[in-house]
């Protein structure tokens, strides 16, 4: 096992940029797969440099190489369908383009264990939030201590609490066209109140089955989910995957879990002391930091309603609070002065509170103001006051929260 000692920055002088990190999550799913290459960087920098330019396959126990091609800077995937066998083994060879060369440790695929069983109940986490556990059963290995590893994606329909079918249409910003400032409504030419949103999930997820007595898992919680999250207002999706590898896997994803999430640890190495199975083969001063995973993959999706399991219960507060604003068309105090060679200036702000709202996105209309003929009937300045109501934009139209387009497994 390779091990990251403390190292001071002038004693690396052959590296190009700091030492490589390699992110190698391999399955036996037969498609396109990608191992990512990256270089650390410094703490006063935003992100790592991808490792560009390097040659990476996987080795057979048999000799054969399967070829990874660099597709966009520092990813590299399999030139054809990846098919690999269970209980083969297999090690990844990595040469970069200053000639240095990274061999893993031999890692045998494991056998496939079927997710069985993928439900929701509702159930309190811990002591205090009511909500829903999203459960997983899985097949197991008889007479074997099984090792997995979780990840899910969830996809959620939105719908926004005050749709409107109507939107902005003219905003007239120009003091001097001759009628001031202005703002329009239209007809709407689409819906936008219902759309679909995603997630990930970030943290690692680890499991055996080598303290039960039983050969796979049994009411394993993948997900909590509180019963106040929007995401399950209505109709809710995750997708579950499961990865099954070995014990030394699953050492170095524990490992990792007391850093930090999945995807920051491949992205953001900085410090700290973490055995992968990656070494280097021709350099005493080149370091490497990773792992190379072999699992067996399996997936399974589930759909679920909020009524089904709360049916008497509120919907969970929408993602912002949509409280009713009226910006007004020109501030308090507007006031014009003829300008030499026609025209006018503006004294004092020069801004439209409902223009400069509507142009950063922030507001929607929502009604008519009936105020505003009534105070304008009755001699009041114009400044100060609002010809609309308004909703935040994600209250009317949830394009800020999500896709309008459905997915394509979705299924109402």
């Amino acid at each position: 096992m390779a091990c990251i000692d403390d190292f001071e920055i002038e004693n690396i002088t052959d590296v190009l940029e700091g030492y490589l990190v390699v992110d190698a999550r391999i399955t036996d799913w037969n498609g396109k797969q990608t191992i990512f290459l990256s270089r650390t960087f410094a703490l006063e920098d935003s992100e790592p440099s991808p490792e560009k330019g390097a040659l990476v396959a996987i080795i057979d126990e048999m000799g054969g190489r399967i070829g990874f091609q660099e597709i966009a800077p520092g990813n590299y995937t399999n030139e054809g369908n990846l098919s690999l066998k269970s209980s083969s083994i297999y090690k990844l060879e990595i040469i970069t383009r200053d000639g240095v060369r990274y061999m893993s440790e031999e890692v045998r695929l494991p056998n496939k264990v079927p997710i069985v069983d993928l439900r929701a109940e509702g159930r309190l986490n811990g002591f205090s939030s009511d909500g829903l556990a999203i459960l997983l059963d899985n097949g197991g290995i008889p007479d074997q201590s099984g090792y997995f590893r979780f990840e899910f994606e969830e996809t959620y329909q939105i719908v926004a609490p005050y749709p409107n079918p109507f939107d902005w249409d003219e905003i007239d910003y120009d003091i001097n066209d001759g009628d001031g400032w202005e703002v329009t409504i239209a007809g709407r030419t689409e819906p936008v109140n219902i759309c679909y949103g995603n997630s990930a999930s970030r943290d690692i997820i680890l499991s055996s089955t080598e303290d039960l007595l039983s050969g796979g898992l049994d009411d394993f919680v993948v997900r909590f989910i509180a019963k106040d999250n929007p995401i399950i207002s209505h109709r809710y999706s995750i997708l579950v995957k499961q990865y099954h590898h070995d014990i030394n896997a699953r050492a170095f994803f524990e490992t990792l879990n007391s850093f930090s999430s999945l995807e920051s640890i491949f992205s953001n190495v900085q410090t700290g002391r973490l055995e992968g199975n990656i070494q280097v083969q021709n350099s005493d001063v080149t370091l490497v930091f990773g792992y190379f995973e072999l699992s067996s993959y399996s997936e399974k999706r589930l759909f679920l309603n909020y009524r089904d399991f709360f049916p008497d219960e509120e919907l969970p507060p929408y993602f912002m609070n949509c409280a009713t604003g009226a910006p007004a068309l020109y501030p308090r105090g507007f006031h014009l002065t003829p300008a030499e060679g026609g025209g006018f200036v503006i004294d004092g702000t020069n801004s439209s509170p409902l223009i400069e709202g509507i142009l950063a996105g922030l507001y929607a209309y929502h009604a008519d103001n009936d105020d505003f003929e009534n105070l304008l009937s009755e001699g009041s300045p114009l400044g100060g006051l609002a010809p609309f109501l308004v909703k935040p934009l994600g209250c009317v139209d949830c394009g800020t929260f999500g896709s309008y387009e459905k997915p394509d497994f979705w299924i109402d």
